[in-house]
């Protein structure tokens, strides 16, 4: 939603007589709100995956869990056909599977080829309908991988030869006689820097006249006025020189100068130009523009001729929290300076982990949160760990990746315990972006269309081999035992069907039948079968960050001594999220629908008089009139409730829930519930209930059908965690690179609680990163110590 448009305006001096022109004031603010609306009208996805570390060994597994919010609501999106690629750094694919999303999460895993050279590796997640931008939104994540026959790899090493100095005015421009930042960024190829860096500021003559000290990833910042007069900077590390001269300055502009974070709570705007810009912008006129997306503030500008700036202070609260675009647009609108802001989200979620109590060789550990019903992912890592890096937190994947060109490296550093230090550092960062993501001048020309599908589960498309009579009485039906699924089709007059939003995994087994109208007869026929949605690759695809001449085999790759772990034969060992209270295993778990509903399996402890008592204990409201029963969601604070949708095995209720008030609890079997669970509908609904009796049969799959397909390459099988084993836990080799857990699909109960079972590998204590999104779209990421003993 569009922000306020508070202003505080702090103007130095003001000459009523002789100000920039702003005539149809509404009129030029419309103009550029057509062109955000525009520009953004069509919902974007953001996605981050949570990986349970960066740095595997090539026998391990990849384990992840993804979120997926709508960039106009910041809530938890209903996507649910996402992508997700394996890249070398050459940019060839190793892998690539179809992962089903829920509620804005969805989980997998991507086993390893124990043959993969050492080095990094990418991960790429994209959806279809990312494929209408000219961006890119795909999400990419590097992780590295081991090779213990070859030994680690060390991506960190400085090529020297490489080194370049680059400089970024703030607004992206210079303006002769105007007072800019200038930030400077020094990397290699590999984007690595030096640390202990300074750059000196010379003048034509050789002669220093600045130093800047650059933090330790290579950014700085120094002001200056730019003349006629060629600057450069000059930075030397160990025996190189590394020199770039300044940008050369226009005649005609405006500079911005921007602060998120040296006012508490406000973000401070200094828009300064020249005399000879403010005689010749003066009858074009001049707006401040502030936005995220679609949502915006247009503020004309007054600049006085006799200072030729003007500052403006706006409060936070009424930006949008993550990354905010600056830009000056005049009343033609062209651009004349951009520049990207952060504000921080505000927190209100926290979690704390203990030790519950301990039983044999497994740990119980129990979280305390003081927000209901997360969805939630939790690596657990030996305290020592040298498996993780500082570049994959979910609050930079969801508020400040989507935003910028490149990933933010280093994100965790900043956002970690944000302060003013830090904020000035990532401050930093956003200044020495290379240049903007989205394009003013673009934007103004090219708004996107819907030329490629917003997939939700899979198609399939079929045909028979017989011609028929009387087409359009006939019907395919459609049944998978595996996947408690049952569907129909019509019959086109060119004898093809279409099914369509399947939730099916991969190497499902489907069963067609061919049926007459009205009695449903049974028609002996020769079907086939495709599925006609799968193959959508990005049309932005990866191709690799290796750069030519990068990497040389006698500097850059070397094996580092650091011990790794060694593993007994592959024993395998299960790890899973388990309830307070230790229940039978549930039996439909693993169906895709149910992925993110909280199971409950229906037995002699529960204590429920009747399955709507039960409901309305599980955030729902049921209203009991006479001859009619309804549902709603609860949600505080709303008139109209929304109601949820409800399966009776697998069997959709409609309009009225009368018969549930007739099923007795010692009848069913499980249910999986979720109060604030999407819902893709026309209808507004809000809430799932699925209730699976204990006579449920699955007769369709009791003889051969003839019809029957194996449908390959849908969606990816649902696997829990599991660890290999280790030859000893005592060793550096675990304590750098082990894992002692990894959970997916965890939600917190209705308390904000959760716990969870870890395995006993005798440690003190273990370091616990948890990541995670309310059902409203707040996002958290907890990095906690947990003692053990």
């Amino acid at each position: 939603m569009t922000k306020p448009k508070h202003f505080f305006l702090l103007v130095t001096l003001l000459v009523s007589s002789v100000i920039f022109s702003q005539p149809n004031e509404e009129t030029v603010k419309s103009k550029i709100g057509a062109v955000l609306e525009n520009y953004f009208k069509l919902d974007r996805e953001a996605i981050h995956i949570h990986v349970n570390k960066s740095t595997f060994l090539s026998e391990e597994t990849i384990w992840y869990q993804g979120y997926i919010v709508n960039r106009k609501t910041t809530k938890p999106f209903y996507t649910s056909n996402v992508f997700v690629l394996l890249f070398d750094e050459n940019g060839k694919q190793l892998s690539e599977k179809l992962v089903f999303a829920d509620n804005g999460v969805f989980s997998g895993q991507i086993k390893l080829d124990p043959n993969l050279d050492s080095g990094n590796y990418y991960i790429q997640v994209y959806t279809n309908w990312m494929n209408n931008f000219t961006e890119n939104e795909s999400t990419l994540v590097k992780v590295n991988i081991i090779n213990p026959d070859q030994g680690i790899r060390n991506t960190k090493k400085i090529v020297k030869e490489t080194l370049k100095i680059y400089l970024n005015p703030e607004g992206k421009n210079l303006i002769s006689g105007v007072s800019t930042t200038i930030g400077i960024q020094v990397k290699d190829c590999n984007n690595n820097t030096p640390i202990n860096l300074e750059a000196t500021i010379q003048n034509s003559k050789g002669e220093a006249l600045q130093t800047v000290k650059l933090n330790n990833f290579g950014f700085g910042k120094f002001f200056t006025i730019p003349t006629t007069e060629v600057l450069k900077v000059v930075v030397k590390y160990e025996d190189k020189i590394i020199e770039n001269n300044m940008p050369s300055a226009n005649l005609i502009g405006v500079a911005i100068e921007a602060s998120s974070f040296m006012l508490e709570n406000k973000t401070t705007i200094k828009v300064k130009t020249n005399k000879s810009s403010f005689n010749s912008l003066q009858s074009s006129g001049l707006n401040l523009v502030i936005h995220q997306d679609q949502n915006y503030i247009v503020q004309p500008l007054n600049i006085n001729p006799n200072d030729l700036e003007q500052i403006i202070v706006v409060n936070n609260t009424d930006l949008n929290p993550g990354i905010n675009t600056i830009r000056i647009i005049d009343n033609e609108l062209r651009q004349w300076s951009g520049r990207q802001i952060y504000i921080s989200p505000i927190a209100k979620n926290n979690y704390d982990v203990i030790k519950n109590n301990q039983q044999e060789d497994t740990i119980k550990l129990a979280a305390f949160s003081n927000a209901a019903n997360n969805m939630i992912s939790i690596s657990v890592l030996p305290t020592e760990t040298k498996s993780i890096d500082d570049n994959n937190s979910i609050i930079a994947g969801l508020t400040i990746n989507p935003y910028i060109k490149t990933t933010l490296l280093n994100s965790n550093y900043y956002l970690n315990d944000l302060n003013r230090l830090k904020y000035y550092e990532l401050d930093l960062a956003l200044l020495n972006q290379e240049s903007l993501k989205y394009d003013w001048e673009y934007m103004k020309l090219q708004p996107p269309t819907a030329d490629y599908s917003f997939d939700i589960g899979i198609n399939l498309k079929g045909t028979m081999a017989n011609p028929l009579k009387s087409k359009s009485f006939h019907k395919v039906k459609l049944v998978s035992s595996k996947e408690f699924i049952m569907a129909s089709a019509d019959v086109t007059e060119n004898g093809t069907f279409e099914f369509q939003n399947l939730l099916l995994t991969d190497s499902t087994y489907v069963n067609l039948s061919l049926h007459k109208l009205p009695n449903f007869e049974y028609v002996d026929a020769k079907l086939a079968i495709q599925i006609v949605n799968r193959k959508k690759p990005y049309n932005k695809a990866f191709t690799g960050l290796n750069k030519e001449n990068c990497n040389s085999e006698n500097d850059t790759i070397k094996t580092v001594n650091l011990d790794l772990p060694d593993f007994k034969e592959k024993i395998i060992q299960l790890q899973e999220v388990v309830s307070k209270n230790k229940k039978k295993q549930l039996r439909y778990n693993k169906i895709l629908s149910n992925r993110m509903l909280r199971g409950h399996k229906i037995d002699s402890t529960n204590n429920f008089s009747s399955i709507l008592n039960f409901i309305e204990a599980n955030g729902f409201k049921v209203d009991r009139t006479i001859g009619k029963i309804n549902i709603y969601t609860r949600l505080p604070g709303v008139a109209q409730l929304p109601t949820p949708i409800v399966y009776i095995d697998n069997r959709q209720l409609y309009f009225d829930y009368q018969e549930l008030e007739f099923i007795k609890m010692d009848e069913l079997d499980e249910i999986y519930i979720n109060s604030l669970a999407i819902v893709p509908s026309i209808n507004n609904n809000l809430g799932i209930i699925r209730i699976y009796t204990k006579k449920q049969q699955n007769a369709y799959s009791k003889k051969p059908n003839p019809n029957s397909f194996f449908v390959k390459d849908a969606f990816s099988k649902s696997s829990t965690f599991q660890n290999l084993d280790y030859a000893g836990a005592s060793s550096n080799g675990f304590n750098n690179f082990g894992i002692i857990s990894w959970f997916t699909k965890t939600i917190s109960d209705s308390n904000g609680n959760f716990t969870f079972d870890i395995l006993d590998y005798n440690k003190k204590n273990c370091k616990i990163i948890i990541e995670g999104m309310t059902t409203d779209g707040q996002i958290f990421h907890e990095e906690k110590v947990a003692q053990l003993q």
